[in-house]
């Protein structure tokens, strides 16, 4: 069972970010709507830059994810070897 609440909390943990994301977004969007349409406008040479490091981000939350998996999947086989 620690699997699956290890589980639960990531899957918690990412809709959580993602609601906050979303509304923090609005905001945003509300305040300077400026700046939202040069986030939508057509990139220029050089500007993919910027989503590198939204790339590196989700790359390093992917790994720590399976890392946290394996180190409940490995205590639940050495528990069970125990028992």
């Amino acid at each position: 069972m620690n699997f699956v609440r290890n589980f639960l909390s990531i899957v918690g943990a990412a809709l959580g970010s993602s609601v906050l994301g979303g509304i923090f977004g609005s905001v945003v969007a509300v305040i300077s709507p400026e700046f939202v349409k040069s986030l939508t406008a057509p990139p220029e040479a050089g500007s993919l830059v910027r989503y590198a490091g939204t790339a590196v981000m989700g790359f390093s939350l992917l790994i720590a994810a399976i890392v946290r998996l394996t180190k409940a999947l490995d205590a639940n086989r050495s528990r069970d070897r125990v028992a």
